[in-house]
Formats: C-alpha cells, structure tokens, sequence
C-alpha cells in the first residue's frame, strides 16, 4: 500500500484494513461534522481549524477507488446510490404508506360499488385485532341468524398483528390504524391486547351510560374495565364474549373476545339487540 492511500486512510480515521461499510459511515459521519463547523464559523462561533471538505473529499475517492479495483462486483457508489443508503429505511416507510393509501383509496371505490348492489346495514361490526383465519361471511351468517329480521349486518376483518416481526407487520399495522380512524363500526369485537389500547384510549363508549339508556342487562362477571386519560377512574368499557354461540366455527387463534360499543347514540337501539345476542354463552 503506497503512502498516500495511508495517509487517506489516515485522514478519515480509519485503520488500512476498513470495510467498504466502514468507509461510508466515516464518510458520511466526517462530512456532516464539516458541515457543523463550516457553519459554526460563519456565525462567528469558530472554535478551531475546521475539516477540510476536499481533502475528506480526496481521500474517500482514493480509498474507495482502491477498493473499487480490489473487487469487480462492487461499482463505485453514486450520489443516487448514497441517497439510498443513508435513507433506505425513510424510502421503504414512504412506499409502503404509498401503498397502504392507494390500498385505502381502491377498497373505498370497491365498498362504495359493493354497496350500490346490497341492502343497507343494520349494523356494522368489525373484528378488530389478531383473527387473520376468522371468516367474517360466517360470523355475519351467525349473527343474522340471531335476528333474521334484519337484512345485511356489514361485518369486517381488521387484523393487527400482535408482533411487529417485519415489514409486512408493519404495514398491516398502519393499515388498521388507519381504518380506525376513518372507518367507525358500531360494535368492535377484540383480542385482549387491542382492547386495552383503544379503551385507553378512549374510543369506546362506558357500558353503565349505554346500560342506563337501553336496559341491557349487563353481565357483571364478564365485565372489562378501563381507564383513560380524561376519566381516571375504572370504568367498564368491554364484554368478555368468549365462548358465545354467535362464534360457533369461527378461528380465532385462541383469543379472548371482548365485545365493545363505538356506535352513536342513534344506533344505540339496533347496538343493544345484537349484543344482547352476543352476551349469551
């Protein structure tokens, strides 16, 4: 090795046997502290030699361009190729939100043709949380059968995985929180997990108030309660629905269903009919 690629790998800070990985990130590192103190003294704030851009500039091209003969698979990085390497992570975000909208955007247009061809709901319900096998056209089918004198009960399947464990996790999650917030069902039927969250939350309404106005007898050993930022104090947010004949047949991962109320009070009437439904064993 000459003594100028020493003294390059010298002026970056880095011992002769460098990673081409560790070459970038000292790079990278050295340029924004450049930049730091370039900008330090123009405000007057100098307080030492500041690094010299071109030299960094010199040395990371030398080493690099060595590096570059050493290995004919590896090509000389671009400035495209280094905007990707610093934001990889940023990029992937990007495209999966991407997705995830255009995602929204179709199943809106499919919901609203859908809709133009079947009878109105009801009721909407929405399985929320870790059910990725449950087959919601059953669990609607079971429902009806409970009150077959409604049309159409609008059932959906929200799966929020319990675990982020990888990209696709992740999407899955944005996508539920998403359709909580632009979606509102009438009744929300979750795992344990969820329902914690979104009763902290306060995305649910307090069974005693519902309770006092419908005159749904409430099951007091199947009661789950919560608290919240602008209440405090426990308050029963959730019904423990776990073994109900309505889910006869349906996968459910072996979760504990718990049955809560985001309906309206204009929905209140047709909200109590199905849960008084739901409650029984």
């Amino acid at each position: 090795m000459n003594e100028e690629l020493k003294k390059a790998y010298a002026l970056l800070g880095l011992t002769e046997d460098a990673t081409r990985e560790q070459v970038e990130n000292r790079y990278y590192i050295l340029m924004k502290r450049a930049r730091a103190e370039k900008s330090r003294s123009e405000a007057g704030e100098d307080d030492g030699e500041p690094l010299d851009l071109t030299e960094i500039n010199q040395a990371y091209n030398l080493v690099l361009g060595i590096e570059s003969e050493k290995s004919s698979t590896v090509e000389k990085p671009t400035k495209l190729g280094h905007f990707f390497y610093y934001y990889k992570f940023h990029v992937i975000i990007g495209i999966i939100v991407l997705l995830i909208a255009g995602y929204m955007v179709k199943e809106g247009i499919d919901k609203r043709r859908e809709a133009a061809n079947t009878p109105p709901a009801n009721l909407s319900v929405s399985l929320f949380g870790n059910f990725y096998f449950a087959d919601v056209d059953l669990l609607e089918q079971n429902m009806l059968k409970q009150i077959p004198e409604w049309q159409r009960i609008a059932t959906t399947l929200v799966f929020n995985p319990p675990e982020i464990k990888s990209q696709q996790d992740m999407a899955l999650q944005q996508k539920s929180v998403l359709m909580l917030m632009t979606e509102k069902d009438e009744l929300y039927v979750m795992d344990a997990k969820n329902f914690e969250s979104l009763a902290s939350q306060g995305a649910f309404v307090k069974l005693e108030e519902f309770a006092a106005k419908t005159g749904l007898q409430l099951p007091q050993d199947k009661l789950l309660f919560a608290r919240t930022e602008e209440d405090p104090a426990d308050a029963a947010y959730g019904i423990d629905i776990t073994g109900s004949l309505v889910f006869r047949g349906i996968e459910t991962s072996g979760e504990r269903l718990i049955v809560s109320i985001r309906a309206s009070e204009d929905k209140w009437a047709d909200s109590r009919l199905l849960l008084d439904k739901l409650i029984r064993p």
